[in-house]
C-alpha cells in the first residue's frame, strides 16, 4: 500500500512539473542542457548544435532536433555550453546570455510592454510560436 501511494504521488509531482515546462519566467531560466516544451509536447525550445560544429544555438524544433523551425542567435553562436535563456534584468525581454552573462540575443520587444515592474513570461505555445507576455496588462508579443 505504501509503495502504491508513493508511486501515485510521484506521478502527480511529475505531472505538475511538466505543466510548468512551457514557460520561462524571471525566476526560472533555461540552462544549456534544459528545454521547455509546448503543452502538447509537439515543440521544444532549447540549445542545440548543428552537425559538424560545436557552436550552440537557441532554437525551436518540432518533435526532434532534425526539424529546427526557428533560431534565435543565428548570427552569434555561443562557443560552449555555458549559455542560458532568461528574462532580462529590466523584466521586458527574453535574452540569451553566454557564460560571461553578456547578451548574445534579445527579443527586443520591450517598447510594447508596460514597465519593468511588471511580470513578464515567455511561453512556447502548441503552435510552435514563442510569445512574450506582460501578465498585468496581458500585452503579448510574438517572438517566433
Amino acid at each position: 500500500m505504501l509503495h502504491t501511494l508513493f508511486f501515485i504521488s510521484t506521478l502527480y509531482m511529475i505531472k505538475i512539473g511538466s505543466a510548468s515546462m512551457s514557460t520561462i519566467t524571471s525566476s526560472q531560466l533555461i540552462k544549456d542542457s534544459e528545454t521547455i516544451r509546448s503543452n502538447d509536447d509537439a515543440f521544444k525550445l532549447g540549445f542545440f548544435s548543428p552537425v559538424s560544429t560545436t557552436n550552440r544555438y537557441v532554437g525551436i524544433w518540432y518533435l526532434n532536433q532534425s526539424n529546427i523551425i526557428w533560431v534565435a542567435n543565428r548570427e552569434k553562436p555561443i562557443q560552449d555550453s555555458s549559455g542560458v535563456i532568461t528574462i532580462s534584468d529590466d523584466n521586458t525581454n527574453l535574452v540569451v546570455l553566454n557564460g560571461y552573462k553578456h547578451v548574445i540575443w534579445s527579443s527586443n520587444v520591450s517598447s510594447n510592454l508596460a514597465s519593468s515592474n511588471s511580470n513578464v513570461t515567455a511561453q512556447l505555445q502548441n503552435t510552435g510560436n514563442l510569445v512574450l507576455q506582460e501578465d498585468t496588462t496581458g500585452i503579448r508579443n510574438m517572438i517566433s
